[in-house]
């Protein structure tokens, strides 16, 4: 069974490298997508070239028949985050097959924080696990780790406490294990 090429989950790379202003034209908005075609509606996006992408995925190690294979989950299965000029996100909606709706989030410095920080998990290398409609919990930030001044909400599983950082307009989020010792209460 052939393997699939790996699609990066950010493109282009510097697609984080600045934040978003008042009068800036770059806007971030979420593409809902068909199920099971988040990666062929980023492939696709990726060969426009019109607008960044992010694709929030996790790799995890899983054992099929004796071997040790690597798999990408996404975290926000259903979504794929845009981030271009308001006309090339319209006209990528329009034209690229799988993209069901599109949803702006008018709280565009919170919506970037947030995706920053999701990354950033990501990139700590950590297990992550999505989180769904999320309820309210106590704000902590992060004292120690890789993960040291990310703020975010604690959530009581019946194995640990979870640092979970949220998108509240989709109404999901990603949760990591904490040690209690390692937040402190805003």
């Amino acid at each position: 069974m052939p393997i699939a090429p790996q699609i990066p989950d950010v493109w282009p790379p510097t697609l984080f490298d600045d934040a978003p202003e008042g009068d800036s034209t770059a806007a971030w908005s979420a593409f809902h997508v068909r199920p099971r075609s988040e990666k062929v509606v980023s492939q696709r996006l990726r060969e426009d070239g019109s607008v960044g992408y992010f694709l929030p995925l996790s790799s995890q190690k899983r054992k099929y028949q004796r071997r040790q294979v690597e798999v990408q989950n996404l975290l926000f299965p259903g979504y794929v985050f845009v981030r271009g000029d308001r006309e090339a996100i319209r006209y990528c909606r329009s034209r690229i097959q799988g993209v069901v709706n599109c949803l702006d989030d008018p709280n565009q410095t919170v919506l970037h924080d947030s995706l920053c920080a999701i990354r950033s998990l990501i990139d700590s290398g950590e297990a992550l696990t999505p989180e769904e409609r999320l309820t309210p919990g106590m704000p902590v930030e992060i004292t120690s780790g890789p993960l040291a001044g990310r703020c975010g909400v604690v959530i009581e599983n019946k194995k640990a406490l979870r640092f979970l950082i949220q998108l509240d307009f989709i109404q999901q989020g990603v949760s990591v294990s904490v040690d209690g010792s390692m937040v402190k209460a805003l």
